[in-house]
């Protein structure tokens, strides 16, 4: 759950804003509505009709984004007491530490090719996860398809990310680094003995 924090907060936002425009946009919009069919001298029978529709819009939009909200908060609940419960939760937290701390500072004037490929390394250390795979610890990070990211990943991880595993699961034994080509994608896996 916490590895997906941002597209959860963000259908949570999403729901939220759009409920709240729903509600209150409404409101102003009959209001800018009566100012303007009382200034311009309108048939008022056409305001109430027009006034109706968004309405019911306004009403129907409202209860189904509110069902929607309703549903989506105890699936979040069930989600979070389920990784709680298996780790995942720890875990999680700890590869979000892991992979802050192989984060490099890219300056933002170096236009060079090596600038922009240690900007991708970084934002692909972002996606790695400690999970448990076959009853096993696996820290997997992706690293697209570039050699050149690939290396560099490779190369921030040698010897530290072991020692830091060690470190944090000290009952584990940890196997070295291993690289597997995908179809679309290659992975660094380092795997629990």
């Amino acid at each position: 759950m916490y590895y997906f924090r941002k597209w959860w907060l963000w259908l949570l936002f999403t729901l939220g804003i759009g409920m709240i425009i729903l509600h209150y946009g409404y409101r102003l919009i009959t209001l800018v509505l009566s100012i303007v069919f009382k200034f311009s001298q309108l048939d008022m029978n056409l305001y109430n009709s027009i006034n109706d529709r968004i309405y019911q819009f306004s009403s129907n939009g409202f209860e189904y984004l509110l069902i929607i909200f309703i549903l989506t908060i105890p699936v979040l609940v069930l989600w979070f007491a389920k990784d709680l419960l298996l780790g995942q939760l720890k875990r999680d937290f700890l590869s979000d530490k892991f992979t802050k701390s192989l984060i490099r500072y890219v300056p933002m004037d170096n236009t060079k090719l090596i600038a922009t490929e240690e900007k991708r390394a970084n934002w692909w250390i972002r996606k790695g996860r400690i999970v448990k795979k076959h009853g096993k610890l696996v820290l997997r990070i992706p690293c697209g398809n570039n050699a050149a990211i690939v290396d560099i990943i490779r190369r921030r991880c040698d010897g530290y990310a072991n020692q830091w595993l060690a470190q944090n699961y000290p009952k584990s034994n940890w196997n070295p680094i291993e690289i597997k080509h995908g179809l679309f994608i290659t992975w660094l896996y380092i795997k629990e003995k």
